[in-house]
């Protein structure tokens, strides 16, 4: 294969592809449509809380990204306003986009460090597909032109998007209710905050009162800014992901690397930078790494799609009695000793970040 590599997509995972291969040797060009790094102004700037193993998941891609996260402080489960303090161990807050504290700032240094040349305002176009070299790398995120492009199965979703400075660091909450399919979802690092109220569905302005009336109340926290967009994520499929379509590599979330469950993609988009750049040197190896970390991704995509979505999740009520029946405590040690100590629960990698299970 030529020494000369493309990829399309300057976030997190094209520039872990991108380091991976220049120390290989290659000469890397990355494209991008944005005007420089940091991602989708539509997502970035930033914050997530997201579980991971920074050191593990660092020595998997052979980058030291632990800098870039720090462990959470609190991150309780709201039903309605019933609170649970589920435990946090294991969850980090990072900072996406292109501020100096951010995830993809430390991978962008290290990027031009190794003289990886950098084309922005370039995106991938559908004339230019069959003109590709095979083996170029599409790591373009959450962009739904590109699904569409590449015949990706994806879902739209809608919310309401907040972001800004912020007076605490590393603190998150996660909110049900039934005016949404999804959940809000407020994270902060570094004295910044993103907070998201998303669903399959669109979200009516009714939804987004009841939501600051959560947070005023049960936080005493309010935003004025607060902006309805629309994206998609490639959850459309029990097949979605892939590492190659159509002779391209798939890279980051648009290989479908990206938990069906919770929507959580940071490790998927760190680890699939890493097998996409093996994929260029050992196609067999990458496609052997590329399924073992989704071995679940069927399972829990039906679990969701045929159980959580029509049964469970409308009855936000009921789960809300079931909790107060249990206690919150109870419940809590529960989802510990369960999912995060002795594993029985298998979530599918991409999404938690026991890698050391693996």
């Amino acid at each position: 294969m030529s020494k000369n590599i493309t990829i399309y997509g300057a976030g997190m995972s094209g520039l872990v592809a991108a380091i991976n291969l220049a120390r290989e040797g290659y000469k890397v060009t990355v494209h991008d449509r944005e005007k420089g790094f940091g991602g989708d102004s539509l997502y970035n700037p930033s914050t997530h809380t997201t579980p991971i193993y920074p050191q593990q998941t660092s020595d998997y891609i052979g980058i030291d990204i632990k800098p870039a996260f720090y462990p959470v402080k609190s991150c309780p489960f709201y039903f309605h306003n019933t609170r649970s303090d589920a435990p946090h161990s294991g969850l980090y807050t990072v900072e996406r986009g292109n501020r100096a504290t951010s995830l993809d700032t430390i991978l962008y240094k290290e990027a031009k460090e190794l003289g990886i040349k950098f084309e922005f305002g370039s995106p991938l176009k559908s004339e230019i597909l069959n003109d590709l070299d095979p083996g170029t790398i599409i790591a373009t995120g959450l962009t739904r032109k590109v699904y569409d492009m590449l015949d990706v199965p994806y879902k739209v979703w809608y919310g309401w998007v907040s972001r800004g400075e912020i007076g605490f660091s590393n603190y998150s909450w996660i909110w049900f209710d039934e005016s949404i399919t999804e959940y809000g979802y407020l994270s902060s690092a570094n004295n910044y905050y993103f907070n998201l109220l998303f669903s399959t569905r669109p979200v009516p302005e009714e939804a987004l009162e009841k939501y600051k009336l959560f947070m005023k109340k049960t936080q005493g926290i309010e935003h004025d800014n607060w902006e309805y967009v629309s994206g998609a994520v490639p959850g459309g499929s029990p097949d979605n992901p892939q590492l190659v379509r159509n002779g391209l590599i798939m890279c980051g979330t648009i290989s479908g690397y990206m938990d069906p469950f919770g929507w959580f993609g940071i490790l998927g988009g760190l680890i699939s930078g890493k097998i996409a750049a093996l994929a260029v040197t050992d196609m067999a190896r990458a496609q052997e790494e590329f399924q073992r970390f989704i071995r679940y991704y069927r399972c829990v995509y039906y679990l969701k799609e045929r159980l959580w979505y029509p049964y469970i999740r409308p009855n936000v009520t009921v789960l809300e009695k079931v909790l107060n029946m249990i206690g919150p405590e109870r419940f809590s040690k529960f989802v510990a000793t369960q999912v995060y100590e002795e594993r029985h629960i298998p979530f599918s990698i991409p999404g938690f970040a026991h890698l050391g299970c693996y």
